[in-house]
């Protein structure tokens, strides 16, 4: 099954190694589809790239997106971003990479700043506003929406201090030619842009948004805007508000698809949005690309079946890559033929897999591990670290898990196998299992120091 899976999958590549393309995966549900039948809902654009923070543009029947590229599979700290990408779709199904747009070539400099941003298009021009981190908010200029950028001041558009959160991730939204940008967390900050579309016709003023009672509402990052049927959208993250004038006040209306960061385009009759997921973990990501459906009265309607991709659980089935699995002590670790391999050095050899997983425990009953043994040993362990959401969650624990601290769980497994076997440890056998599972760490030959490992998967579910 394992071959027929990986033949597939040379076959898709094969037919688009020629123009970059990715592989696309389509649901054919019907809670996604019934109001359009040709809706198309994309998983994961591009899987195991990194792909973070995308932003639609349409243009001559093609969709251009911008989206940042997640640094690496080991984070040092909290979203390292080195550069943002241009790709482009004419269906929508297939995706094509262009070129990077890197941070030295702006006011960053060398530095994995790239976070969240925006592109438009004014009097000729393509106009891409993008977020250095959290600190501040610049702007590049190019004659084609594939580049070259330029950066346009050479220094922020929106400096530090400007308003009283941090002025990043802005979002431009245009209408009967008037160019107006949001931006910040917690609270939003609206103004105008100047036709040259290097400073502010108008001071940044607060976006109220409130429950259904009145009260303030606070948002998180990334304000992302539409207007439909005179009813202006501000959608952040999985929630969303709505407004009948563009500066508000919007009022909440509850949960929007699953998902992080969004950007909204319409293509043939259909609203679509771009959606950021945890693909890999949640510093290194990818986007999904969805349909997205309206009430009777404006409201959005959330499917039944939505998802935020690749959840529920987290499956490794390593079909193009370790998925960031990597060997710690005793083994080495390579990808081949669609499975983890590993020649054993040491005793207790073992490996671990991407950190930052960030996968919702709530609903979960257990781990599946299909592997074969080529060794002598008859048990292999594996030990999680998990954590629960708290004020610091994003700052905290980047640092290497200390493995010998975890408790690990012994499972007795056969010895120099001929065919892979699946072996099943329930979540509740571990001590202590908290809201988010961050990381997987597995000796998969214990108390041997020769012979090999294959892992064909490792599945939570």
């Amino acid at each position: 099954m394992k071959t027929l899976r990986l033949l597939w999958v040379l076959v898709i590549i094969s037919l688009s190694a020629s123009s970059q393309e990715s592989p696309v995966c389509l649901s054919s549900d019907r809670e996604w589809n019934m109001n359009d039948s040709d809706a198309i809902l994309v998983d994961i654009m591009v899987p195991e790239h990194g792909m973070a923070d995308p932003h639609a543009w349409v243009e001559n029947d093609t969709l251009w997106f911008i989206c940042g590229h997640d640094m690496s599979w080991e984070p040092q700290g909290s979203f390292p971003m080195d550069r943002w990408e241009i790709w482009s779709s004419t269906d929508l199904r297939t995706f094509k990479y262009h070129h990077s747009i890197l941070p030295e070539n702006t006011y960053i400099g060398d530095k994995p700043n790239c976070w969240a941003g925006d592109i438009t298009k004014r009097n000729g021009k393509y106009y891409w506003f993008f977020s250095n981190r959290n600190i501040d908010t610049g702007v590049l200029v190019a004659d084609r929406i594939d580049g070259d950028y330029k950066d346009l001041l050479g220094r922020p558009l929106l400096p530090k201090g400007i308003v009283p959160v941090h002025p990043y991730d802005p979002e431009i939204y245009e209408e009967n030619g008037v160019y107006s940008i949001c931006f910040g967390v917690g609270k939003y900050y609206m103004a105008t842009l100047a036709e040259d579309m290097m400073s502010l016709t108008t001071d940044p003023k607060q976006i109220l948004i409130q429950d259904k009672n009145g009260r303030p509402y606070n948002a998180e990052d990334k304000p992302t805007l539409f207007k439909r049927n005179s009813k202006y959208y501000l959608v952040f993250g999985s929630r969303y508000a709505m407004a009948d004038n563009l500066y508000g006040p919007y009022t909440f209306k509850g949960a929007f698809l699953k998902g992080g960061h969004t950007s909204f385009f319409d293509w043939h009759g259909q609203k679509y949005v771009l959606q950021e997921n945890h693909d890999i973990s949640a510093f290194y990501r990818g986007a999904s690309l969805k349909p997205v459906f309206f009430n009777d009265d404006g409201t959005i309607r959330v499917p039944v079946n939505d998802r935020w991709y690749p959840g529920p659980g987290r499956p490794f089935k390593f079909s193009r890559s370790t998925m960031g699995w990597k060997a710690i002590a005793g083994t080495s670790i390579y990808f081949n033929d669609g499975v983890l391999t590993g020649n054993v050095t040491a005793v207790n050899a073992l490996v671990q897999s991407a950190p930052w997983l960030y996968t919702t425990t709530n609903g979960l009953s257990e781990i599946t591990i299909t592997m074969r043994n080529s060794s002598y040993a008859d048990q292999l362990k594996i030990a999680i670290f998990s954590r629960d959401m708290g004020r610091n969650f994003w700052q905290e624990c980047t640092e290497p898990v200390d493995w010998d601290k975890e408790g690990w769980i012994s499972i007795p497994i056969s010895s120099n196998d001929t065919e892979f076997n699946t072996y099943t440890i329930k979540l509740s056998s571990f001590k202590e299992v908290n809201e988010k599972l961050m990381q997987i760490a597995i000796q998969p030959a214990v108390n041997t120091n020769k012979g090999t490992w294959e892992i064909d998967e490792v599945i939570v579910k």
